[in-house]
């Protein structure tokens, strides 16, 4: 059986996710004073209740209740519900604890269970011993705190064994005001030192006027001090709204440059809640947001102190003066073709550029735009929202939290279309010509196609390179599949993206699959053309034909669709060597196909292994075998080749493979001696990542902090950088700054870089 507490502790938590872990550890660290813990998380909404779960799990204290409120109650009635249900006889109410002197409180304690005439011990404060006094009181600006008292409940009649419910803070104080003249046993060395993250209350008018309130209540006063009183009460200086809201920005500023943005937070929200339109809080809070890389966020408040600065300026204007549009846009039921644009992180330029084109070029009588807003970083809501405003094209917007990637986008698009065509299109494409109007009357006149696209200068797709289009070339060919930068479908083909391609690579390919699959036609019209600035979005994802993902995706498709990528037959005609090197050629190297590992297993022997090893390799033979046998897992014989490497000129493809090998494996010093290998014209933002990543991994933060800072500036959406970023910050015990990156790495490529939950020490369960 648990000893029978002496003394109940109450902690009411309301948004003090920055404080509540200090406060608990510490009471948990006392020893040798029986007491029980009464946390209360009133309505919180910065997600404290994972920290309080998280100390409560790790000290499984048996005399700790943990009650939550699922909408804000006030510190009264959350104190007096604790009240009704403690076992103490004393009662301490702290809101933050940084440290506690166990001797200093032990001490106070036992002064308080053997007094006669105490009802409480008092920290750094002595009490009004007359009215003149509590008035004077009233006017000062330092009171005590609700941690600054310890309560003996026995000694208070039930009468008086509440605290005011009406209060937001200085419960104490007022519960001593209200029993009247005390000999409280002061403490002139503190027991605790209440946190310094949160800002000590200032009394304001209405708790001046309730503390007053509660003297006039008092029997044992007489006409001439409650007229006293009365009058008092009359004076107070009720400070001004505006006045008010000012002072607490004026507070806001200084946590913000503080670090403290959470506090900042809340009282610029305080602010918000009475006067919403208030510029100087809204700009203050879209600073702090974009600290915090709450960037989504941000921008959504941008957009309506905008839209706000705009309709004030709308309304000074006459009505005779409308702003012109661009385009008369179709109505819905005359639209034709549907234009479909995902965008993402930094995407607001190349969309313009796009969407300026089309304004220029097309014929937009029938056409409306579908905009696909996949969590960008900038500032592309406030461009979206301007030309919905502005009735562009009919412009619709979809917007996502996270980036939902290529496929998802264009799915979530072609819900809404109204045209009987999609036309679908990289934010990054410029229309040189009316290739819209184009592609629909080549659709219309070849209703057996379902898919079809132009050529353009950079493309994935060789078919549909503009050099190697021919003058003779027919207006349409027919194809196996298209690059998706550039695409019309027939809306009634009921075509649907494969979402598992993620963020992108091979989803166009497979739509195309899916259309012939169907007995529909694919097709390229070589003489429609559209320039493509290639790479403007994917590169920024880190993602080529290099990446993880790519590959991933070259599996997936193979293996839905059945494709071979070798016949037995064809390799029976070259020697066991070169049939070796030849599945080199065909394997995926980062998710090897099983039949090719059959093939080489069958390969590999004894003799053939003896063989490599004794033989004498040219340079590209040799790159050949150190490569597969890194793809097969042959660690042992591929150590061996690579001794023969120190010599050899390797490309550089090679060694990004070779140093994301031993990446992956932890292997750090391999990974060195090869990106030192690599030529000044080869480096890229590749091999700067994975030095990055070393200096992380190796926890050499005074090397890693500038070039994160460097590499920021210079691939800010690459989402990599930003979780590199919130390992630095774990490291350095930033949990909430390492979350806030975590969590855009997570928008930009919630595939790979998914926020796991993470305890309340800012490391993954």
């Amino acid at each position: 059986m648990p000893k029978k507490p002496l003394l109940t502790v109450s902690i009411v938590v309301q948004n003090h996710r920055d404080v509540i872990e200090s406060t608990l550890t510490s009471l948990y660290e006392i020893s040798g004073i029986p007491f029980e813990l009464f946390i209360v998380d009133d309505g919180s909404t910065d997600n404290s209740d994972e920290v309080i779960q998280s100390v409560l799990d790790y000290y499984q204290h048996e005399q700790t209740f943990y009650f939550t409120h699922e909408k804000p109650s006030g510190l009264g009635n959350s104190l007096n519900e604790i009240l009704s249900q403690r076992n103490g006889r004393l009662f301490w109410a702290p809101q933050s604890i940084s440290e506690i002197d166990i001797e200093q409180l032990s001490l106070r304690l036992e002064q308080l269970t053997e007094s006669t005439d105490s009802v409480l011990a008092l920290q750094n404060h002595t009490l009004p011993t007359s009215y003149k006094e509590w008035i004077d009181l009233a006017r000062q600006k330092n009171w005590p705190q609700n941690g600054s008292f310890i309560w003996d409940l026995s000694a208070l009649s039930t009468a008086n064994r509440f605290f005011n419910p009406y209060l937001k803070e200085f419960h104490g104080l007022e519960l001593a005001a209200r029993l009247g003249d005390l000999s409280p046993i002061k403490s002139a060395k503190s027991w605790f030192i209440p946190s310094s993250l949160v800002e000590a209350p200032e009394p304001d008018f209405s708790l001046r006027q309730e503390l007053l309130l509660t003297l006039l209540r008092r029997a044992d006063y007489g006409d001439t001090m409650r007229e006293t009183i009365l009058e008092t009460i009359q004076k107070l200086p009720a400070k001004s709204k505006k006045s008010y809201d000012n002072d607490l920005l004026n507070e806001a500023v200084k946590l913000k440059q503080d670090g403290r943005f959470n506090s900042a937070l809340e009282l610029i929200e305080e602010v918000l809640e009475n006067n919403p339109s208030h510029s100087g809080a809204r700009n203050l809070k879209i600073e702090i947001l974009e600290k915090k890389r709450r960037y989504v966020e941000a921008s959504e408040l941008k957009h309506q102190v905008s839209k706000s600065q705009k309709e004030q300026e709308q309304e000074q204007e006459t009505k005779q003066q409308p702003s012109p549009e661009t385009h008369q846009p179709a109505d819905p039921e005359d639209v034709a073709v549907s234009l479909i644009i995902p965008t993402t992180t930094y995407g607001k330029p190349a969309l313009e550029h796009c969407l300026l084109s089309v304004s220029e070029q097309c014929d937009t009588s029938q056409l409306e735009l579908i905009v696909i807003d996949n969590a960008s970083l900038d500032n592309t809501h406030d461009y979206l929202d301007e030309l919905k405003e502005r009735n562009f094209l009919n412009c619709r917007v979809i917007t996502n939290k996270k980036n939902a990637g290529f496929a998802a986008s264009v799915n979530q698009a072609m819900e809404k279309v109204n045209g009987e065509y999609a036309c679908i299109v990289h934010n990054d494409i410029e229309f040189v010509d009316d290739a819209i109007t184009q592609l629909r009357d080549l659709m219309e006149s070849h209703p057996k196609y379902a898919v079809i696209g132009p050529t353009t200068n950079k493309t994935l797709n060789p078919d549909q390179s503009t050099q190697n289009v021919q003058e003779d070339d027919p207006d349409l060919i027919r194809a196996e599949y298209l690059d998706s930068f550039c695409m019309m479908l027939r809306a009634d083909a009921n075509l649907k993206m494969d979402e598992a391609f993620q963020l992108a690579f091979f989803e166009d390919i497979d739509l195309c699959f899916q259309a012939r699959s169907k007995d529909f036609r694919v097709g390229i019209a070589p003489h429609i053309q559209v320039k493509h600035h290639f790479g403007t979005t994917t590169f920024s994802l880190d993602l080529d034909t290099e990446s993880e993902q790519y590959w991933k995706n070259v599996s997936y498709f193979n293996e839905k669709w059945n494709i071979e990528v070798f016949s037995k037959d064809e390799l029976k005609s070259l020697s066991t060597f070169d049939q070796l090197l030849a599945l080199d050629d065909l394997v995926n190297p980062l998710f090897p196909e099983p039949k090719v590992q059959q093939q080489f297993e069958q390969l590999f022997t004894d003799e053939l292994k003896t063989e490599i090893l004794n033989a004498q390799h040219d340079k590209e033979t040799l790159c050949k075998l150190v490569h597969l046998f890194m793809v097969m897992e042959e660690r042992e014989i591929m150590r061996r080749l690579e001794d023969k490497l120190n010599n050899v000129d390797i490309p550089s493809s090679l060694i990004y493979q070779l140093v994301r090998f031993y990446f992956n494996r932890n292997i750090y010093s391999r990974c060195t001696h090869y990106l030192n290998q690599l030529k000044p014209q080869n480096e890229s933002l590749r091999s700067d990542l994975y030095r990055l990543a070393i200096l992380v991994e190796n926890k050499d933060l005074d090397q890693a902090i500038p070039m994160l800072k460097e590499l920021m500036d210079h691939a800010p959406a690459n989402p990599m950088l930003y979780k590199l970023a919130g390992d630095i910050h774990k490291f350095s015990g930033n949990k909430e700054e390492a979350d806030s990156f975590y969590d855009l790495a997570e928008q930009i490529n919630p595939f790979e870089f998914a926020n796991e939950e993470k305890d309340a020490f800012g490391f993954e369960l």
